[in-house]
């Protein structure tokens, strides 16, 4: 049907209206007219759509309320990478930030900084076009991320069209980047709501906007209070300009979006440090989660001569709070078993969020951990999350004892197997990786069995993609393992049968336990969950010993003899090789026609055979891994730390105090430039 201009007028007249009085109720409190009368307009503008398909604009308000699922999530291509911050954790790290980028930039002043509070939520790109909101996408990769247009739509916080302003002019097309978070007390209320409805709960408002922003309905996302805050560019096409991030944030402000009222600007370095403290003092009082201050140059000149590193802008900086700490109690103190066979204890406490996330349990590591803190049942402690990641407990509360809190004891006996503790003291791991066993020495519970299995598929081990804890549990509770062996024999129709796997999941993992057989003889080694036996000890291992038939027969004395292997773990070493059910086990991998290659061998034609190497820097070319394993590969032993002993330094972008201290010490450096010749020692 023909759309005259008449009825296109009225229309764009009542989108313009509608998104206004949205505006008005939803961000400045100050509604000019009732709801009934905004109801009366809105459900004008819904029969003019309904009526004339081809009229609707992709900012009219009727996009708030989410249209049809989509298909799947599409990819995002960043036009300007959309790369994460470098972090500093105390206020010497944000000094060594700003003589990095005085000493890249030539000068010696000081220059103002805008100091940002880091909201802990999703981060979101916005692109318009002339004004009008036309794409969305997460952060992905930084280069690549997920299209959530359908879902930003629906929330009212985020302008369809972008305001005038007279100060800055929108350009032809801007990319507006920005955090995605939902307020603590929204969270609360929602995930309360969604107990009692037997939903899935959310662990934290972070991982709350980021389910909300990933659905593929976005009625879902309509009904979810998200907010966001715009901190930064993007792309930009047009003719303006910003001196500073002070006037990108007042553009922002001016052309309706939102952006956080607790930015400041500082005019020096010991301004930062006054802003981070408050804002430290305040973020329990603030509506939403945040970890840390943003700090960045504020001149937007120097920010583009000083550009990005491969992962980080070298602009600006994450100043992360500590770990947050909370007080809760201890219930009981419980004894869990291992890979290895070791009970380690573990505190049963009452439930008490920490940095946003409920935490219920936290683990002791070993009894010595126990006496050191004099920690005790029914005790209150302070706990942490340490790299706001594990639970820790920090210290007892020893002023609120009351005299019923009870000392920690060794258990008599292992609660899976009964055989006395005093077995898990001794150097030989309880390596039991049978159910079923009929061996009468070992422990064969279920929580071993399966802490084995999950160090035996783990990344650094033998990398078997889609075994998850889950997979484990529901492989194991089926009987269709019942060792590591197992795995090998599993077939389509079985992992068919379990929840969560489809025909191409089932494929995929199939072949990834078949992709597994060809692997590294290091790999393996460290695989086998030899107590003291890490990954470093292993590739030693390997490149010393070349086969694993040459492993298996070797001695306490030669064992001692290779790098880094002691006393303890050439007898851990000695005594798990004779042991008959691991023999029998390591046989039956042989059947399986596993191929153990070895790489890592002593190849005394290599130029870095010996040579001790420090890595450094962000390198564009490797990852740290990678470089490792090829300098390893070669013969090289790469460490950490340099000292007097290093022959290189192999240094990226940003290297820190490990380039300053191998200066000192006249130790050769390497920088990327020439990483591909000195590898092929064609220096």
């Amino acid at each position: 049907m023909a759309i005259s201009q008449k009825v296109k007028k009225e229309y764009l007249a009542l989108v313009a209206e509608l998104n206004k009085h949205n505006d008005l109720y939803h961000k400045l409190d100050s509604p000019e007219i009732s709801d009934q009368e905004y109801d009366q307009l809105f459900k004008k503008l819904l029969d003019l759509e309904s009526e004339f398909p081809n009229i609707k604009v992709s900012n009219s308000p009727s996009e708030r309320i989410g249209s049809e699922p989509v298909s799947g999530l599409s990819p995002f291509n960043h036009r300007i990478p959309m790369l994460s911050l470098d972090n500093a954790f105390d206020d010497q790290d944000v000094e060594d930030f700003e003589k990095r980028f005085l000493n890249k930039l030539k000068r010696k002043e000081v220059f103002s900084y805008s100091c940002e509070p880091k909201i802990d939520g999703i981060a979101i790109c916005l692109v318009y076009k002339n004004g009008t909101l036309t794409r969305a996408g997460t952060r992905g990769d930084g280069n690549i991320g997920e299209e959530v247009t359908h879902n930003v739509k629906t929330m009212k916080e985020i302008p369809m069209q972008l305001k005038k302003s007279k100060n800055f002019a929108y350009p032809k097309e801007i990319e507006i980047r920005g955090e995605i978070y939902v307020e603590k007390k929204d969270f609360s209320n929602l995930n309360d709501k969604f107990k009692e409805e037997g939903q899935k709960v959310f662990a934290n408002p972070r991982n709350f906007a980021a389910g909300s922003m990933r659905q593929l309905n976005p009625k879902v996302a309509s009904a979810r209070p998200l907010k966001v805050f715009c901190h930064s560019l993007g792309y930009l096409d047009g003719n303006t300009l910003f001196d500073s991030q002070s006037s990108v944030i007042r553009a922002f402000q001016e052309w309706g979006l939102p952006t956080c009222p607790e930015i400041s600007l500082a005019s020096n370095l010991e301004e930062t440090k006054n802003a981070f403290s408050k804002i430290s003092q305040q973020r329990e009082k603030l509506a939403y989660e945040i970890d840390g201050v943003v700090i960045k140059i504020n001149e937007i000149s120097l920010q583009q001569e000083l550009g990005f590193s491969s992962r980080a802008p070298r602009w600006a900086i994450a100043r992360k709070f500590e770990a947050e700490q909370a007080e809760t109690k201890i219930n009981s103190i419980s004894f869990q078993m291992g890979r290895t066979g070791a009970l380690t204890p573990v505190a049963n406490l009452q439930p008490v969020k920490v940095g946003g996330v409920t935490i219920s349990n936290a683990t002791l590591h070993n009894m010595d951990e126990v006496e050191r803190l004099d920690v005790r049942e029914q005790d209150y402690v302070f706990i942490k999350r340490a790299g706001d990641v594990i639970p820790k407990i920090v210290s007892v509360i020893k002023e609120k004892r009351s005299g019923s809190e009870m000392k920690v004891k060794l258990p008599s006996s292992c609660s899976v197997c009964k055989r006395e503790v005093s077995y898990f003291e001794e150097n030989i791991p309880c390596l039991e990786i049978s159910l079923e066993s009929e061996f009468s020495e070992g422990c064969y519970g279920h929580d071993q069995f399966k802490e084995s299995l999950k160090h035996f598929v783990s990344r650094n081990a033998m990398d078997i993609e889609g075994l998850g804890s889950k997979t484990i549990d529901a492989l194991i509770s089926n009987k269709f393992i019942s060792s590591i062996t197992d795995l090998y024999f599993l077939d389509m129709n079985q992992l068919l049968s379990l929840e969560g796997f489809a025909e191409k999941s089932a494929r995929n993992l199939v072949d990834s336990i078949s992709k597994s057989k060809e692997t590294d003889l290091y790999r393996f080694i460290y695989s086998l969950g030899i107590k003291e036996i890490g990954l470093q000890t292993s590739k030693n291992i390997a490149k010393e010993l070349g086969t694993l038939e040459n492993i298996i027969k070797t001695s306490y004395e030669r064992f001692i003899q290779v790098e880094d292997i002691g006393e303890v773990a050439a007898s851990n070493l000695v005594s798990f090789f004779k042991n008959k059910k691991y023999l029998k086990i390591l046989k039956d991998f042989q059947k399986l026609d596993f191929n153990l290659s070895n790489e890592i061998t002593n190849n005394q034609d290599s130029h870095l055979q010996n040579k001790k190497i420090v890595i450094t820097g962000t390198l564009s070319s490797y990852s740290r891994n990678e470089l490792k394993d090829t300098l390893e590969k070669m013969g090289a032993k790469v460490s950490s730390a340099v000292s007097k002993n290093t022959d290189y330094l192999i240094s990226g972008s940003d290297p820190g105090s490990k380039f300053k201290k191998a200066s000192e010490l006249n130790i050769q450096i390497i920088d990327e430039n020439g990483l591909s010749s000195f590898l092929q020692n064609d220096e």
